[in-house]
Formats: structure tokens, sequence, C-alpha cells
């Protein structure tokens, strides 16, 4: 895996809004940028110090052929996907920038993002019909050189993601059959489904994608179900940031 270096966007700048992210989806794009030098650190500091961070346009990473830059935390929305505020694809969504700067190997380039996108279905339990490219959203041409086939076609892409998936889960001979989620994060739990559903719409309005179901004797404010417990105390911690109290509990414990 290629290394990945952090360059976090300031907090509190346009380009980082802080909404809560459960990530669902993952949106490819290409930067549309290929002046000499521009490559991931490059936009890094561009995003970070140089004034990127001042208009509300953000991403989570950014890749070339040599290094990964990760502006955002995974937990947090990135405006990326040109579907609105409340869009599915800015407020669901993880989003990978694929550098064309002319110096920088495209192929090699978009291999890393493959293999980055390969990672963060195994680590967020998303599955290859949500690996979507910016058009899906707004039907802007992104990934532009994708979509014309530079280096490669979107099919490639996902074949080749797939590749570096199934190399990431290859279970040992001793494995056991890959879990189903497991462990919920909560936001609230009432007796009255109308209290829950009251909740839900005030979280909803901070930004946070949640849904009412009934559980037992009470009626549950659900942020998201993973089958790894570590990702469900990382989004139950984002929440926790946010002023929102959330936990982690086991389903059918």
């Amino acid at each position: 895996m290629t290394d990945i270096k952090s360059m976090p966007i300031p907090r509190g700048s346009a380009a980082r809004p802080g909404y809560v992210l459960a990530p669902a989806y993952i949106t490819i794009h290409n930067t549309a940028n290929a002046a000499k030098g521009a490559g991931a650190e490059s936009h890094g500091l561009y995003m970070t110090k140089n004034g990127g961070q001042n208009s509300q346009v953000s991403y989570h990473f950014v890749v070339d052929d040599a290094l990964i830059v990760q502006l955002l935390p995974e937990t947090e929305t990135a405006w990326h996907a040109g579907d609105g505020a409340n869009g599915t694809g800015n407020r669901k969504s993880l989003a990978i920038e694929i550098c064309e700067n002319p110096e920088s190997d495209l192929r090699k380039a978009t291999d890393n993002a493959a293999e980055l996108t390969a990672l963060l279905m195994k680590r967020w339990g998303i599955p290859a019909e949500r690996v979507v490219q910016h058009n899906h959203w707004s039907g802007k041409d992104c990934p532009h050189l994708i979509r014309a086939g530079k280096p490669y076609g979107w099919s490639t892409f996902l074949a080749h993601t797939r590749a570096f998936y199934d190399t990431l889960c290859r279970p040992g001979p001793d494995a056991p059959a890959q879990a189903a989620p497991a462990y919920i994060v909560q936001a609230g739990a009432f007796k009255s489904k109308g209290n829950a559903l009251v909740y839900a719409e005030e979280l909803k309005k901070r930004g946070v994608s949640c849904w009412v179901h009934r559980s037992g004797e009470y009626w549950r404010v659900q942020a998201g179900a993973f089958a790894e417990k570590k990702n469900a105390q990382t989004l139950a911690a984002a929440l926790t940031q946010e002023g929102i109290e959330a936990c982690v509990l086991q389903k059918n414990a």
C-alpha cells in the first residue's frame, strides 16, 4: 500500500463542514488539474494553507503515483459530489481524487486509488456496487480521464479494485465465514416512537444519517451498523465529539 500522509484541512474552514459521516459509498474523481507539480502533496498544501480551505469544495483523499494525502477524517463529510448540502453523495460517501499532473504516472496513480478504494471498502463494509463515479451524483464528466479510458476505463478500474479487495479479504484456511453487521451505533432510545422520530429529525438537521427501529420495548435511533466493532466505535466517538451521546451495542445481545 502506498504511504498515506495526513494533512488535515483546518477545523471550522469552509472546506471542512464538520458533519458526521457514516460512509456508505466511495466516489471517484480526477482532479482536472494537469499543471506540472500538481501532485498529491501540492493539492494537500492548497487545501490546508494556500486558499483551498476557504472554498466549499473538499475531498477525503488525493492520490498520485507515489503518495496518498488524507485531508479529512473518514467520519466527516466533504463537499465533493455536487448533489447539494443534504445530497447522498456529499453526506454518505468518501471522496478520492486521482492526480493527473504530467510528471506523475497516471496508471500507477489510478492503481493506487483502486487499492485505497479496496481498503476503504473493507474497513467500512462498502460493497462494490457502491463504488461510483462523481458523474453518478451530479452528471458531471468526472472522473473525466477514466471516463475517456485513460489510463483505462471504469470497468477496468472496478476490476482492479475487486482484485485488491479479494487480496485484502482472502481468508486463511481456518477463517470463519465473513461476519454480517453485528454492532450498531445507537444515538438514542425511547419508549415513544414519536419521540424517537422527533430526535432522529433533529440529528438529521445536524448532518447525522440515522433511522428509527423497534427493538424490545424501545424505539431506537440508530446511526450505523458494522461487522467490525472498531468501526462502530469510530463512528460513536465522532458523534460524541459533536456533542451527541452515542454508544455501541452488539446486535441480539
